[in-house]
């Protein structure tokens, strides 16, 4: 054959390859991609001999822009143009370049990474490439080794699973690597720096874990509330369980008044943490907000992570008695009552507790089986002498009436046994004497209870009341007496009138007396409703006062 026929062939069998190999398919579209895009450049590469320059031509003119399309995430500079560039640099072998020079290429030419090679034929249709990638973010160099051949689909796979898969691992360490940069700025309270190591990290990996977090916590700490919110509700979604996160969302939304956000986060982190004093602040908030549920809730999931957390069967307690619940409340109520057998708030709700519930036997029982096992816990004492003087209250039949207050002055006498000084207890016997109308009795132990305790209002009014009805006696016998007296005539009517008026003059001075203690009993109380009945006793005394007065 023809030399010059064989070189025309030859001529229109390489243009038929090099037309078919730029035939390439339509790669399928991918969502759009919208972290931070990495900018690859390729500089020249160098062909080791002259059958790799096809091969080179090809990489060069199709196979590397096909194969980026696939992947959004990174962005390869015209291949044209970084050659010109590094033409104009002045640098003249690839494989002679040292960091310093690549790091010049790199800011020169405007890209992330740079990536330098040689191509070397092993045989006719099989080729070697020798890469290295240059991080302009990091300064480090990582090198690659591989095989391509003439067969253009095995080809693209191999610079997808080799080419593409070295740049991902190139990238990987260039964030993780600016992520340990940004803890380390995070850790040392140079927020600025750490927020700019963070937001350029997560552009090029969304997925990093806890930067979501730290970015979050760095914008709380610059105040960025807003951004701080956002960045951590992110993290909590990528990572439910991270209690970090939920703690500093809880203080954002406390200070940003979201509320239900913040109790919802409190929630999470308690059940995470298994904390029962969270569950009970958690309590608190839902009752300030009248979501008595959702604190009856919370609290008994205090009780269930600690079934003797003492605080909170206190809340749930005072909870159920508050909203007339009495009959839930008394188990509480008695367990506290047990551990705080001296606590006077505690004792006075469990016994109006038993009332409200129609359970007075079974409190009275309660209390006197306290004082059978501890005989100083003065509070069971004063409880089962209220409760049965209720109970006297209740009662019309005057002889169960008389037995229901003996069993108070019983118990009343035990504990002055017991407590000699006790002022509570001598004032408490003068109320039940004085509704037995036995005056003399009420009037002794009033006076020993201010003996004990002069500060206390209540034996005063007991005395008033005492005055007040000596005085009303003694006024109707003055109005019998003056009856008699007008009538009588001689020495007898001369012997009425002198009764009469000693009568009336003991009446006035039981009334001025009853006067006397009311405005004592005034003078040692601020209690607006006590306050208000004593004016009520001391207007109706200076109505007798003035009507005993009246005839004078």
């Amino acid at each position: 054959m023809n030399k010059w026929i064989l070189i025309a062939l030859t001529a229109v069998l390489i243009l038929f390859g090099c037309t078919a190999n730029r035939t390439v398919p339509k790669n399928e579209e991918t969502e759009p991609y919208t972290g931070i895009v990495t900018k690859v450049a390729i500089l020249p590469l160098k062909t080791m001999d002259s059958s790799s320059r096809n091969i080179q031509k090809i990489l060069t003119v199709r196979d590397f822009d096909y194969v980026f399309t696939k992947f959004p995430q990174y962005s390869l500079l015209n291949m044209e143009e970084v050659a010109k560039q590094f033409k104009m640099s002045g640098y003249k072998d690839v494989e002679d370049l040292e960091i310093e020079e690549m790091k010049e290429l790199s800011e020169m030419i405007g890209c992330d990474i740079l990536v330098m090679g040689s191509i070397n034929s092993i045989r006719s249709d099989e080729f070697a490439l020798s890469m290295r990638f240059f991080s302009f973010k990091t300064e480090e160099l990582t090198p690659l080794d591989f095989k391509v051949t003439n067969a253009r689909e095995q080809r693209w796979k191999t610079l997808e699973t080799t080419f593409i898969a070295k740049l991902d691992d190139v990238v990987s360490n260039e964030v993780n690597k600016i992520y340990n940069i940004a803890l380390n700025n995070y850790a040392n309270g140079n927020y600025a720096e750490a927020e700019k190591n963070l937001v350029f990290a997560l552009g090029l990996n969304p997925d990093l874990k806890d930067a979501y977090y730290y970015l979050g916590s760095v914008y709380y700490k610059q105040g960025k509330l807003e951004q701080a919110i956002q960045n951590l509700e992110l993290n909590l979604e990528k990572n439910p369980q991270h209690t970090q996160t939920l703690a500093i969302l809880i203080d954002i939304y406390e200070k940003t008044n979201q509320t239900n956000k913040r109790l919802n986060a409190m929630e999470k982190l308690a059940t995470i943490n298994e904390n029962e004093e969270l569950w009970l602040t958690i309590a608190n908030l839902y009752s300030e907000q009248n979501n008595i549920a959702k604190a009856e809730e919370a609290l008994q999931k205090a009780l269930e992570l600690n079934p003797n957390y003492i605080e909170a069967k206190t809340r749930l307690a005072f909870l159920l008695y508050d909203h007339n619940r009495f009959e839930e409340a008394i188990p509480y109520l008695e367990a506290i009552f047990d551990k705080y057998p001296e606590n006077e708030l505690v004792s006075t709700r469990l016994a109006n507790a038993y009332q409200k519930a129609n359970r007075l036997d079974d409190a009275i029982a309660k209390y006197e089986n306290t004082i059978k096992n501890n005989p100083q816990n003065t509070m069971a004492y004063l409880s089962a002498v209220n409760l049965y003087r209720l109970k006297a209250t209740q009662t019309s039949d005057p002889a169960a009436v008389a037995a229901i207050n003996k069993n108070a002055i019983d118990i009343l006498n035990a504990l002055i046994t017991n407590q000699p000084n006790n002022a509570i207890a001598y004032m408490n016997m003068a109320a039940i004497y004085l509704s037995q109308n036995k005056l003399q009795e009420a009037e002794l132990y009033a006076n020993k209870a201010l003996q004990n305790d002069p500060t206390l209002y209540l034996p005063y009014i007991y005395l008033a009341t005492i005055s007040q009805s000596k005085g009303t006696n003694d006024y109707n016998n003055f109005i019998d007496l003056e009856k008699q007296a007008t009538k009588a005539v001689g020495k007898k009517a001369k012997t009425l009138k002198t009764q009469r008026d000693n009568a009336r003059n003991s009446a006035v001075n039981n009334f001025r007396k009853a006067l006397e203690y009311l405005n004592n009993a005034k003078a040692r109380t601020t209690d607006e409703h006590a306050i208000a009945d004593i004016n009520n006793r001391i207007a109706r005394v200076n109505q007798l006062i003035n009507q005993a007065t009246a005839t004078y």
